[in-house]
């Protein structure tokens, strides 16, 4: 039987730390989940799932990079995609010759863009590298010296640098010294610089709520915490009248909102606030959807394959372990400001218990770390499968555009 494709994505990012696009990812299931050895059959599947999806549902108004080989420019499918939301990302491993690029010349034509992955010069790539919007380069595979030489020997082709696998907060300033344009890799999710810092009062409230609800404080606190904030009173009755939550109920007081809105969810949702309001809205945006995949993939894998009375607590620790990005001020500091259980705190900092294990997991996983993240899975589950946590992540994708669009306003 075919293993299933999974779509997965990564986001692409601008130098002021907001997302240009997102590279769509072929996951297989299998150990090694990033490996695709039939590409014009896995470009293939995974557009058709694009299509089956909806291409605003999985980049909204970002673009898409989508590794290709040549020979699929020859199908019909690529007829329907919409050029000006994607670009085509000719693979490392694809054979070049006069039919190959006369047939990217087509697609140029046509107002197609296109990227280089993975790039390594030869005579035979000359043609294409002329034709060419974007150069990815690899930054693992080379010594910085040698990045700059690459660079100044293609800065008169007219290209944009995008910096692969950076993964280091000061790596990505010195690539983008050098010159580069565009950034991959989880680097944002690693600050350099964490240090103490003055809460204003808005994040202060915030705080003040989410500690309320973490004490199962009586609803008239929570709602004169609430009163003192009209903006944020505001907010919550847009997020109960989305379509993402749907109740027919007309809401007639803040109090009756929070009653049907439950304990639980109007929690997550500040937890949503605090991470948006740490950075500036460009970065905030990139940390925020991190936050909410790894949150519900934490959350779901708990419940399915460790235990359902953890998984609000799972949700708990993805969330915190981004807001720390957020606030730039260590975990230390953050968990004196919240009332949170040991466990979690525990897991945060030392990574200790199963939800330790599982944190540890998402983060392997996430950075592509495919073999560790298998092995620790095992650990926290024997039953558990990498083909199960590519289906979970394909869903909280989903979940995250589904709350983008109606909780948030986002589009």
């Amino acid at each position: 039987m075919k293993k299933p494709i999974y779509i997965g994505r990564q986001p692409i990012i601008n130098g002021d730390k907001s997302i240009f696009g997102y590279e769509m990812l072929f996951r297989r299931s299998g150990e090694n989940v990033a490996e695709v050895v039939d590409h014009l059959n896995a470009t293939a599947s995974v557009l058709e799932n694009m299509y089956d999806v909806g291409f605003k549902t999985l980049i909204s108004d970002k673009i898409a990079f989508i590794n290709i080989v040549p020979d699929i420019l020859r199908q019909d499918i690529m007829d329907l995609l919409p050029k000006d939301k994607i670009v085509l990302e000719i693979l490392e491993t694809s054979r070049i010759d006069e039919t190959a690029v006369s047939i990217i010349q087509d697609f140029k034509n046509k107002g197609f863009r296109f990227a280089l992955d993975d790039f390594v010069y030869g005579e035979e790539w000359e043609p294409i590298l002329r034709l060419s919007d974007y150069i990815k380069i690899d930054v693992k595979q080379y010594s910085k010296n040698e990045i700059k030489e690459i660079l100044l020997f293609l800065k008169d082709y007219g290209v944009k640098f995008l910096a692969e696998k950076v993964e280091l907060d000061e790596d990505f300033y010195f690539y983008k010294s050098l010159g580069f344009n565009l950034y991959q890799g989880y680097f944002f999710q690693k600050p350099s610089v964490l240090s103490s810092v003055s809460l204003d009062q808005s994040y202060r409230l915030l705080i003040n709520i989410f500690n309320a609800f973490q004490a199962n404080a009586d609803i008239e606190q929570i709602e004169a915490l609430f009163k003192t904030s009209p903006a944020l009173v505001f907010r919550l009755l847009r997020l109960i009248n989305s379509v993402f939550y749907g109740f027919a109920a007309k809401i007639s007081s803040l109090r009756q909102a929070i009653v049907l809105l439950g304990y639980g969810n109007v929690s997550r949702w500040i937890l949503t606030m605090m991470l948006a309001s740490g950075k500036s809205d460009l970065e905030s945006d990139l940390i925020l959807e991190s936050a909410i995949v790894k949150s519900r993939t934490m959350e779901t894998i708990c419940n399915k394959f460790i235990s359902k009375s953890f998984g609000d607590e799972a949700f708990l620790v993805g969330m915190l372990s981004l807001i720390s990005v957020a606030l730039g001020m260590p975990f230390q500091d953050l968990l004196k400001e919240i009332n949170i259980d040991s466990a979690i705190s525990d897991a945060l900092i030392d990574h200790k218990g199963k939800l330790g294990e599982l944190i540890e997991f998402v983060d392997a996983f996430y950075n592509g770390y495919y073999i560790l993240a298998n092995a620790i899975l095992k650990k926290i589950n024997p039953l558990a499968t990498i083909d199960d946590i590519l289906k979970i992540d394909s869903e909280a994708l989903m979940y995250l555009e589904a709350v983008k669009k109606s909780a948030y306003g986002v589009v």
